[in-house]
């Protein structure tokens, strides 16, 4: 009986000082005063009320909100102690922040992941009043001789809470390619009528160039036991795997899959439910130094692929440099689409349309030349900024627009942006769109055919917008939308 007694107690200790780890970073009751009317926070970009916060994770739609959870360090303002952070929408504008979702446990923390709505109550713990939500995460293990291994959580009272799945277990042991195997994607697959898990294991050898890296599919029918199905090995695979089908044209009986990672390098092709195929020619989808581990949101409720990323910039920034309670933000949400160009068909990225209810001053013209235009903008103070321009190609040869103090050029048929051109597809209408938040920028050319997101410092003082040409430059239409903030 005695040592029963310590035994018993043994385990209550080591289960106490569990839960107070655990309780250690949930930390937002501390968030309560911050007002989001700091100098530099973004004022149409989501950003955590305080701390650092990295790659979305977990991006879902459940009875009218939308759910975007991050990494998130709940103790500082620099990245470490990784969880996921946790926010809702109604609008995909207007986030409201909630408390932390996942908490580290054990000897690991929690890298990043995905979630869907589980309707067929595949794992059985769904209410009469709810369906489960089911996230499936990395569990980082912090002992450098320790495998990461994939691990899941479930919440049933609308992703304020979560439980983990079998105490946190591995549910996808490491693969034994590389110690950091990471970022799970999971999905319904209703021709195959189960769930579809796909997981980057190996990054490949930049010296050698027959070494590939290797993405996984897994199978199950329960959200808990997963089979292996088969690999993709490509040479730019690396982290934060997504997959995505979306109709070519708009046509919904013409549908590929596209596959990307955290650089926003894809690939289109075909996926029956155990293998994915494609021609093998990648493409990249942001021009850009910024955007980075993308996602899309699983059950989106209106046909729309609508994805946001992370505008990463170093870990000591200007947030860092002027005090700044909070450190990165994501992107504007837009929607994805796939479209038939000369190339072959491509990805085409675009804000979302409820961009639109943020306008609080519209400065719209039709056939209007440089110097005219200059004269409507002098007087013009801008803070959030959203652009549109287009104009004949054959009649336009070059110009510059000074927004902000960020300089946008046209020349020989292409943009450039800071020495970075933004290829196009060379037909005569061209257009471009610009949304300039305090320090980010996000360019569209050719309805989305390039796009580049980048940060950047803000210029003190530079609210104009000018535009420059050696010609006689006339924009077919030219719009700027002042902005308003997201935050209530």
């Amino acid at each position: 009986m005695k040592y029963l007694l310590l035994f018993s107690l043994m385990i209550f200790q080591a289960l106490h000082s569990q839960q107070q780890m655990i309780d250690s970073f949930q930390t937002f009751n501390t968030y309560a005063d911050i007002k989001y009317d700091e100098a530099l926070r973004p004022q149409f970009h989501f950003s955590s009320k305080k701390n650092w916060i990295n790659d979305p994770n977990g991006m879902v739609y459940y009875k009218g909100e939308y759910h975007l959870f991050f990494q998130h360090n709940p103790k500082a303002i620099h990245w470490g102690n990784m969880t996921w952070g946790h926010a809702v929408s109604k609008d995909m504008l207007h986030w409201k922040q909630l408390q932390h979702a996942i908490l580290p446990y054990g000897k690991g923390t929690i890298f990043s992941g995905t979630a869907a709505v589980d309707y067929p109550n595949s794992l059985g713990e769904n209410t009469q009043e709810e369906k489960a939500i089911v996230a499936y995460f990395t569990h980082a293990q912090n002992d450098k001789n320790d495998l990461f291994y994939q691990a899941g959580a479930y919440s049933t009272d609308r992703g304020r809470t979560f439980k983990l799945i079998d105490g946190g277990r591995p549910l996808v042991p490491n693969q034994g390619f590389d110690r950091g195997e990471r970022d799970p994607k999971i999905f319904w697959h209703a021709p195959s009528k189960k769930w579809v898990l796909i997981l980057w294991i190996k990054r490949a050898h930049k010296k050698q160039p027959d070494d590939l890296g290797k993405v996984r599919f897994f199978e199950s029918m329960d959200l808990k036991n997963w089979k292996k199905i088969s690999d993709f090995d490509r040479k730019w695979v690396y982290e934060c795997m997504d997959l995505v089908e979306l109709s070519v044209d708009q046509d919904p009986n013409n549908k590929r899959w596209v596959i990307y990672d955290a650089s926003f390098d894809y690939e289109i092709g075909t996926f029956d439910g155990l293998h994915l195929s494609t021609d093998g020619e990648n493409h990249l989808g942001d021009l850009g130094n910024a955007y980075y581990a993308a996602q899309t949101f699983n059950n989106s409720p209106d046909g729309r692929t609508v994805i946001m990323g992370w505008l990463r910039t170093s870990d000591n920034n200007v947030y860092v440099d002027n005090k700044m309670p909070f450190n990165q933000h994501m992107s504007f949400p837009a929607t994805l689409e796939l479209k038939t160009t000369e190339q072959g068909i491509r990805l085409f990225r675009w804000p979302i349309d409820e961009i639109n209810s943020l306008y609080q001053k519209s400065i719209l013209h039709q056939n209007i030349g440089t110097d005219q235009l200059n004269r409507k903008l002098e007087n013009e103070d801008f803070d959030g900024i959203d652009l549109f321009a287009s104009f004949d190609r054959n009649q336009t040869k070059n110009f510059k627009i000074d927004i902000r103090g960020q300089i946008l050029t046209y020349k020989k048929g292409a943009f450039y942006f800071n020495d970075k051109v933004l290829p196009s597809l060379g037909k005569d209408e061209a257009n471009l769109r610009v949304l300039l938040d305090r320090t980010t920028i996000e360019i569209f050319t050719d309805n989305g055919f390039s796009v580049l997101s980048s940060y950047i410092i803000p210029n003190d003082g530079k609210t104009k917008i000018k535009i420059s040409s050696d010609q006689s430059t006339v924009f077919d239409v030219f719009e700027v939308h002042s902005l308003g903030s997201i935050w209530q």
